[in-house]
């Protein structure tokens, strides 16, 4: 039986983006012609090769080579002045190669942002909505890691873009933002307001959930009961980790 959704739709921000860049093009088209169309369409795939640039230095995770060669190329088709160029064709049918590439990946789900499916699987088991939000971060009880366990987890989820990790001298505090592009991109600083799960070297796992994230519920679950869930799917995580399975995390995230 199909599982009941919890959340409202997320993300909103970045369907705001997109369309402020649709419109940036429209109005280029508009003012400008076809030339200020591919001016503006050139400097968009440019920014987005920056930007994914960023995230392949932060994860190390080298597929994102296929996403910052595709955007490159488009940058290199598009823009007015290489049009001319005797590798334009080149440029085109390789950067067709990189499209096809990125695609595949995208399906099978390589890449993806795994904000969403977080706060999905920590409300699934949640089915009380009394005691609503509370500002403190939640003790959650003890688990069996060492720090070393810790950071490596930190890795692995930082690599697949499932947690932006700090590294703190008692703690490794394990970063759920909405947007992760401000963490991997513009080096934000700190997680103050953010939803975060923290590995204590003393063995404790504490949580906190945002209000904003919170707020993405469709009801005012119990908060006590969503911490509890959100620290034992992290716990879960953690195990898989230590035995040797961290691919069960990307199976269970994938499955939402």
């Amino acid at each position: 039986m199909e599982r009941k959704v919890k959340l409202k739709p997320v993300q909103v921000g970045m369907w705001l983006f997109t369309l402020g860049l649709f419109l940036a093009l429209v109005l280029a088209q508009i003012f400008f012609g076809s030339l200020g169309f591919y001016w503006v369409f050139g400097s968009i795939q440019f920014l987005f090769t920056v930007m994914h640039f960023f995230v392949l230095l932060r994860t190390r995770y080298l597929i994102y080579l296929i996403p910052v060669s595709m955007y490159f190329l488009w940058g290199l088709t598009f823009l007015p002045p290489l049009a001319d160029h005797p590798w334009h064709p080149y440029f085109a049918g390789i950067s067709a190669v990189f499209l096809f590439a990125f695609i595949f990946v995208l399906i099978s789900k390589r890449i993806n942002w795994r904000y969403k499916e977080i706060l999905e699987l920590a409300a699934q088991p949640v089915k009380e909505t009394t005691d609503g939000f509370t500002h403190r971060p939640f003790p959650t009880g003890p688990a069996d890691f060492t720090r070393k366990e810790a950071l490596g987890l930190s890795r692995y989820l930082k690599k697949y873009v499932v947690a932006f990790p700090f590294i703190e001298s008692n703690r490794v505090v394990l970063v759920i933002p909405e947007y992760m592009w401000l963490y991997m991109v513009l080096f934000k600083k700190t997680y103050k307001n953010e939803t975060y799960v923290a590995f204590e070297d003393s063995g404790n796992v504490t949580v906190r959930i945002a209000r904003r994230d919170y707020r993405k519920y469709k009801e005012e679950l119990t908060f006590d009961q969503l911490c509890v869930s959100l620290g034992g799917l992290f716990k879960q995580f953690m195990q898989w980790y230590m035995d040797g399975e961290p691919e069960k995390i990307l199976d269970r995230l994938n499955s939402t």
